[in-house]
This record gives C-alpha cells, sequence and structure tokens, in this order.
C-alpha cells in the first residue's frame, strides 16, 4: 500500500528528504516538469499555455516550457504575479525571447497548472479565480501535482513524491482527472514508511486465498441475506448472487416476500424467525425497505459476523458491534446516518472526513467503508483509500453486490477489516473488467465480473 500524505506532511517531508540527503531543489523541478512531460504528452495539442505561479510549483511550470521547447511545441505563459521565489525569479530571466506572455488563461486547447502547488492555503483572489476559469473552458487540463486552489479542473494530475490525500476527497475527485504519480528524486524507501495513518489500497493489496482442493460447499462459508421487500425483491437476489461469486458455498435468504422466493433455486430460503445457528456470517439491509428492529437486534445477539448496508443502516445508532460488522452506506446515507449520531460528516474538507470517520468507526465499533467516487475503508485507526473513480459502477443493484461481496468473505472466514479492503478490491476490479467488456452495464454482469476476479 501506498502511503498518501497530507499537504502538510508533504511539505514537512520535502525539505526533511531535501536537507537530510543534500537534493538539488533545482534538479528535483527539473525532474519534476520531465514526469509530468512524459506522462501527459499524448494528451498535449493545440494552442498551449502554461500557467505560472510565483513559488516552486510556478517554477515546475517553468522548467516545462523548456521541455516543450525542446520537443518542438510552442507554449505561451500566464504569470498569475511579477513576484516570485529566487529559483521562480531566476527561471522567468532565462526563458527564450520566443515565449509569448499572455495576458489571458482562455482560449486554449491545453493548459498546464503550475500556479500552486501543496503549500497553498487560504481562499483564491480575485485574480487566481479569473484565470483558473478561463484556464478551465480548455480541452485539456493537466495540473502539476495538485489541481491549483481547490478549483482547477483537471484532466490529469501528475502528483510529486506521494499521493496527497485532498486528491481523494470524494467532492473534490472529480477535479483531479486521471492521477499519476511520479517520484522526481526522492528516497523511495523513505517515502513509503512516511509517517502517516492513510493508505492507497490497490489491486496487489488483496490477500484473498484460493480455495483449497478438498474445500466443498459446508467449508467455503454460509451466509445468511436479511432484506428485500415486496417492492424491491431484486437487492437481496444480487446480494446472494454476488456472494456465490465471491465464494461462499452456501447462501440462505431470510425472507416471507414469495417473489424472493422464487427467483433463485441455488438459494435456500427460510422465513425471517427462523434460527441464524446456520450461518457464518450475516448480511442485512439490502432492499429492505421498512426493516424490521427485532430481527435487527436478533441478528446482532447473534455474535455472527455482519455486513449492514442500505435499509438496515438505519438500527445502526442503537448499538455497537465489538468490531465484529462492516457498513457500507454511500454518500446520503452517511450523511443521515451522522446526523442522527450527532457526529459532523466532514465531508467537503479532507482532513474533517478522516476525523469523521474514524469516530463513527469507534462509536459504532465496526468497520466503515463509505461508497463514493473514492472508497474509504476504517477501522476507527488507519484509513484506505480505494480510488475507483468509475461511473459505470454508479448503477442500481452495485451497493447490494458489494455487501453479497463483502458477506461471502466474512463467511469464508475473512475478518471484518480483510473483508471489507478485499471486498471492495474486488468489486473495484470487477467494475473495471465489466466496463471494459459492456461499456455501461447493470449489476448481473458486474456480478459475473465478480466471479472472473475472485
Amino acid at each position: 500500500m501506498r502511503p498518501i500524505l497530507s499537504l502538510n506532511l508533504s511539505s514537512a517531508l520535502d525539505h526533511q528528504l531535501i536537507e537530510k540527503h543534500g537534493l538539488s531543489e533545482s534538479s528535483l523541478i527539473d525532474n519534476a516538469a520531465a514526469c509530468v512531460f512524459r506522462a501527459s504528452e499524448h494528451l498535449i495539442h493545440g494552442r498551449i499555455l502554461v500557467m505560472v505561479g510565483p513559488g516552486n510549483n510556478g517554477s515546475d511550470g517553468l522548467a516545462l516550457v523548456s521541455i516543450l521547447l525542446q520537443h518542438g511545441y510552442s507554449p505561451d505563459v500566464f504569470f498569475l504575479y511579477e513576484k516570485g521565489n529566487e529559483e521562480n525569479l531566476k527561471r522567468r530571466k532565462a526563458l527564450p525571447s520566443v515565449v509569448r506572455i499572455a495576458e489571458k488563461t482562455s482560449s486554449y486547447d491545453t493548459v498546464f497548472d503550475a500556479l500552486f502547488g501543496f503549500s497553498f492555503h487560504g481562499e483564491a483572489d480575485d485574480r487566481t479565480k479569473e484565470a483558473i476559469n478561463g484556464a478551465n473552458d480548455a480541452d485539456t487540463v493537466i495540473a502539476v501535482d495538485v489541481p491549483s486552489a481547490g478549483l482547477v479542473k483537471a484532466d490529469m494530475t501528475v502528483t510529486f513524491m506521494a499521493p496527497k490525500d485532498i486528491l481523494y476527497e470524494p467532492s473534490n475527485r472529480g477535479n483531479a482527472g486521471r492521477i499519476v504519480i511520479a517520484n522526481p528524486g526522492f528516497p523511495e524507501d523513505e517515502i513509503r514508511t512516511a509517517n502517516t495513518d492513510i493508505f492507497l489500497l490497490e489491486d496487489g493489496d488483496s490477500t484473498l486465498k484460493d480455495f483449497s482442493l478438498s474445500d466443498y460447499k459446508n467449508t467455503r462459508g454460509h451466509l445468511a441475506l436479511i432484506g428485500g421487500s415486496e417492492e424491491f425483491t431484486g437487492a437481496p437476489r444480487l446480494a446472494a448472487r454476488a456472494a456465490f461469486f465471491a465464494g461462499a458455498g452456501l447462501v440462505t435468504i431470510l425472507t416471507d416476500v414469495d417473489k424472493i422466493r422464487d427467483e433463485n433455486p441455488a438459494v435456500i430460503i427460510r422465513k425471517p424467525d427462523s434460527d441464524l445457528c446456520f450461518a457464518d456470517a450475516i448480511a442485512i439491509g439490502p432492499g429492505w425497505k421498512d426493516g424490521d428492529k427485532a430481527l435487527f437486534d436478533k441478528a446482532v445477539s447473534s455474535g455472527k459476523k455482519l455486513v449492514v448496508d442500505a435499509d438496515g443502516l438505519k438500527f445502526l445508532p442503537q448499538h455497537a458491534f465489538g468490531y465484529n460488522a462492516v457498513i457500507t452506506p454511500h454518500i446520503g446515507e452517511y450523511r443521515r446516518l451522522m446526523a442522527s449520531l450527532s457526529i459532523p460528516d466532514g465531508l467537503g474538507n479532507v482532513s474533517s472526513l478522516s476525523s469523521s470517520l474514524k469516530a463513527l468507526s469507534r462509536k459504532l465499533e465496526c468497520i466503515v467503508v463509505l461508497k463514493a467516487s473514492t472508497v474509504w475503508v476504517t477501522s476507527g485507526d488507519d484509513i484506505f483509500i480505494y480510488d475507483g473513480a468509475n461511473p459505470s459502477l454508479g448503477v442500481a443493484g452495485s451497493g447490494d453486490v458489494l455487501a453479497g461481496v463483502i458477506g461471502a468473505l466474512l463467511a469464508e472466514g475473512y475478518s471484518p477489516l480483510d473483508a471489507a479492503k478485499n471486498g471492495v478490491i474486488l468489486h473495484q476490479r470487477a467494475g473495471r473488467r465489466a466496463h471494459e467488456e459492456y461499456g455501461y452495464y447493470s449489476a448481473e454482469e458486474l456480478i459475473l465480473e465478480v466471479g472472473k476476479c475472485r
């Protein structure tokens, strides 16, 4: 897993590593510019503008101008301010006379945003806002390190040293576009051991194991599903099918709804008042509509590992789960849940969101999986972020599939935290494969890809 750094930690680590290893700031700037060019060369077209700010981010932009010239491009440069730090002003003076200085940022095809890096704080002034508004009209915008002032809408962000937490806050994620992580020359081992509690969860972090040759249905886990209603018969069926494709050997739905009884011949059907001793884990909530508090309480008191989704989430505030449960709210459900617990939701501010998610996890003693454009997982200590950024997963039933996948992994014996992390990775991989195979798709196709990725 890669460490994700806050902007303050990025700044501190940058200065610490430069001083400790005697790194050349000028060389780092040149290398950073080269990283941006290599990552974005295939996007460069038409009229090109490099927006330059007063600090080292602006110096990255000025170094990029030199590289663009060397490769036959003719970029214009927009200076946000006349002022600049020593390195910045030195590079301005070295600009060839052929470079045109632009008075405005509009009417360009490709814009490089090198206004502000991780050191920016506060609100953007009017000149900055005007410059960014003009740049955002370009066909292609490439942000250098981070989208400036949180206002630039980039198609690609080339971020240096390590991923920055601000790039993955759900409401900001769309502004970064495709995120490319590049190291311009810092010691990689010291970046990897940075003192942070936020990590980027990647496909290679999956710890799913293959079943043994002697495994069969009774050893692969039995998942009980509580959910469904006359109006929403499909949700538990999708969750049940996803559980099978994620490896569960047996799935039982507890329901009184006749339509659900007839939908899947592989699923065992039992009455809601059945004893839960048969189950290795319970998934509760998909399509449950009004739910049943007594049945929810019964599931909690059974001592079985739980995944709580959708309509089951309304019953959470009365319980603490001893870290034996995973909850999977989407943004709207998360807001309602936090309001019911009188905890600020923290949305819109990355450090506040981290604190709020940890507070929720500790309050309910559970693993939290926040579903959004980026997926955030926490046990109250570390936070793990999967950068999904895949709109095709925003389809009816996708959350039911995730609940079934996590439920299956709980039934197979994974801890709630491992089931959550592995379930998110499996769900996201399946979503990417489904998009590659079908374009946009329904939850049925997503489930097929879950089986292929498992």
